[in-house]
């Protein structure tokens, strides 16, 4: 029972060689197995790796065989994750030399599952691996551990047994490490698997392609009713999107007993930290962009003033299109991974903060899928869809979030708010983008420059 453990430094060039390896710019300099878990015909490993800065990360590594030859991965193995699988149907443990590993199932989680439902790892993996059993499970592995609960196994879990909100996967379960000093890591999630879904970013992109080819033989300067016309299917989309976001927004805030959850009045001091934090992401976008003059920090807070008094939430943190599930058959969208940015600490992923994070984000990402890949010419038509598209996500999330305490109720208050976020990850889009494609960093250096002229004006924008 079992498999051999790969040694040490074998162990750390194939992680080393891994997508989910989060520090890919720094150098492993050794590896120590904190504990291995046999499963089935395989084994859970938790690692220390040691890295050339001095710091040290945690990985889950499962694993089937390994020797000097190279290592293979567990979750490549159907036996091995019909056994994890296993562990979380039957709340069963596999137990380790200095822990165990727990599967704890959710009410949700159905009765009876066929044994022999096909296995398949899901491509394009970045922080997690994820495995689909047949047509009704997707379990999702976490690589990069942290102690303590990860958000997607916390708020799915409070979504699926504690509110009425269907537009989210169900958890059915989660597996946990509960190490001998007794902290507890989630490890992965399983979750009801989406049938007859489409990536929210993939399907909007394809539709968008297809309003191009319409565009390119109409005038090059559309007017609204063109670009309505043109795109229907996309802001009717987008229009129940943002119903569905203001839905998810309600949820999160309708248990005022469970201090996790529970939602909080905005105090100065939040409006205070939120716009340092603002105001040191700008700095280094700016940097980034040889522009080191900055606009007055004045202007960032007095965006945020008609939070005070609003409530704070938990939310989803990282929220974009590539973040949501579109599903043709019933036009409506299902809301995945709420694990938050996983390079921002897990204390600070769970931290209530004002839902307007979300509405900006979703903001950044239709103005990404306006601007990626328009053809030549046709610069005019994907302003005016951004346009038009952000007004009917807008005006969706705003009538179904009125009178929730969450956001502003005014217009001024409300825009200037999100404003200030959207300048927030334009910001850290511009750096992302720097780092890893930099023939992007125009997409968000212009939305940069629109947050900026909503919050100080033109003038002020252009001189920063």
């Amino acid at each position: 029972m079992g498999s051999k453990n790969p040694p040490s430094e074998v162990l750390a060039a194939w992680i080393a060689a891994q997508r989910w390896f989060a520090s890919k710019t720094r150098r492993i300099t050794g590896l120590d197995y904190e504990d291995v878990v046999p499963i089935a015909n395989g084994c859970e490993a938790i690692v220390a790796v040691h890295l050339d800065d001095g710091s040290i990360d945690r990985y889950a590594v499962p694993f089937v065989g390994g020797d000097g030859a190279g290592v293979v991965d567990g979750l490549d193995d159907a036996g091995f994750c019909r056994a994890v699988l296993s562990l979380i149907q039957r709340a069963e443990a596999a137990r380790g030399a200095r822990g165990e590993i727990r599967g704890v199932p959710s009410p949700a989680l159905p009765a009876t599952l066929p044994g022999d439902l096909a296995v398949h790892r899901v491509g394009g993996e970045q922080s997690n691996t994820s495995v689909v059993f047949g047509s009704a499970v997707i379990l999702k592995h976490f690589r990069h551990l942290v102690a303590g609960l990860n958000p997607e196994q916390e708020i799915t879990k409070f979504l699926t047994e504690r509110t009425s909100f269907r537009n989210v996967p169900r958890l059915f379960g989660h597996l946990e490490y509960r190490g001998s000093d007794g902290a507890v890591t989630t490890l992965a999630v399983a979750q009801e698997l989406v049938a007859q879904a489409q990536d929210g970013w993939e399907w909007m992109r394809a539709q968008l392609h297809a309003v191009h080819e319409y565009e390119s033989a109409v005038a090059p300067t559309p007017n609204e009713a063109q670009v309505r016309e043109a795109a229907a299917t996309t802001l009717i989309a987008l229009r129940q999107l943002g119903l569905r976001t203001a839905e998810l927004h309600r949820a999160l805030a309708s248990d005022s007993r469970d201090p996790d959850f529970a939602p909080e009045p905005i105090g100065r001091d939040d409006l205070t930290a939120w716009a340092a934090a603002i105001g040191h992401q700008l700095a280094v976008a700016l940097a980034v962009l040889s522009r080191p003059q900055q606009p007055d920090s004045r202007h960032v807070a007095r965006g945020l003033a008609g939070l005070l008094g609003r409530q704070k939430i938990r939310h989803h943190g990282d929220y974009h299109l590539g973040q949501t599930l579109y599903r043709p058959d019933v036009a409506d969208f299902v809301i995945i991974d709420f694990e938050g940015e996983p390079i921002r600490p897990l204390e600070e992923r769970r931290r209530k903060h004002t839902v307007l994070r979300d509405v900006a984000g979703m903001l950044r990402s239709i103005d990404y899928a306006a601007a990626a890949g328009v053809p030549a010419g046709l610069d005019a038509w994907a302003s005016a869809w951004r346009v038009a598209a952000t007004a009917e996500f807008v005006t969706a999330y705003r009538t179904a979030a009125a009178r929730t305490g969450l956001v502003p109720e005014s217009n001024a208050g409300f825009h200037a708010a999100v404003a200030a976020f959207e300048l927030e990850k334009a910001a850290y889009e511009v750096v992302y983008e720097a780092n890893h494609r930099p023939d992007w960093i125009d997409i968000p250096a212009r939305g940069l420059e629109r947050a900026l002229a909503a919050i100080t004006g033109p003038a002020a924008a252009g001189a920063a």
